[in-house]
Parts: structure tokens; C-alpha cells; sequence
């Protein structure tokens, strides 16, 4: 893998993305997260995409929200922050540290995939090695 000046978020990003259902429970919600080993998943509705992480469910539970009637729509967030596949991963990064998030959309060709800090952190480190 390249610098992360040079390294493209098309080669950093998982393009297996889960998603759920507006009407999906918080428990529900986090079973899905189980299943597929992921923090992320991206909730389709009416209004447009939006998007759910663990720390979304995680504050709805702290707040004391019933994981069984409490829905998607209630947690997610419809300010999906995106880049395009030919970003690099200094971009994601510069983003995701200046929004406070550990995920970050790619659009890339048609192609909807997912970039997280896991896959951010790799490249840089390869820099601090040298």
C-alpha cells in the first residue's frame, strides 16, 4: 500500500455494505452489526440514505432508549459524510478528524463502500515507520 498522500480510498474502502431498515430496532440494529462484524451500516428510507455506528446506538442506550421500541430512524443520521474513490486517505483522514467520526462514505463509479479509521490508520503508520 502507497503513502497516505497517495493511497486512494477505492483501495482502502470496503465495498460489502450492510444495511438496514428504517424500522429496524436498536437491538435489531446491533444484531446486524454482529453478524457482519461491522460498526457501520447505511439505513435506507423515504427521506434518502442515511446512517447508522455503534456509538449512534450506543448514546440512544445511554439515554435510555428501549432497544426494542426505539427505530433507525430515531438514531440515524441523514448527514452522510462522503468523499469520492480518487480521495486519498490523508483526505479521509483530515475529515474524519475535523467531523469527529470514525467512518466516512466513498462513492466511487456507482459503487457505495465504506472507510474507516482501521483502514485509515495502516497507511499512516506505514509513514511513521520510515
Amino acid at each position: 500500500m502507497g503513502s497516505a498522500s497517495t493511497t486512494l480510498l477505492r483501495d482502502a474502502a470496503s465495498f460489502d455494505v450492510f444495511d438496514a431498515s428504517n424500522r429496524d430496532t436498536l437491538r435489531q440494529l446491533a444484531a446486524t452489526m454482529d453478524r457482519h462484524d461491522c460498526g457501520f451500516l447505511v439505513v435506507a428510507g423515504r427521506d434518502g440514505a442515511a446512517v447508522v455506528s455503534e456509538r449512534d446506538i450506543i448514546r440512544a442506550l445511554a439515554a435510555g432508549a428501549d432497544p426494542d421500541a426505539v427505530w433507525a430512524v430515531d438514531v440515524a443520521r441523514h448527514r452522510v459524510l462522503t468523499l469520492p474513490g480518487d480521495a486519498s486517505i490523508a483526505d479521509a483522514a483530515t475529515l474524519m478528524a475535523a467531523e469527529n467520526v470514525r467512518h466516512v462514505v466513498v462513492e466511487d463509479g456507482g459503487r457505495i463502500g465504506i472507510v474507516s479509521v482501521r483502514d485509515v490508520l495502516e497507511p499512516l503508520l506505514g509513514l511513521l515507520s520510515h
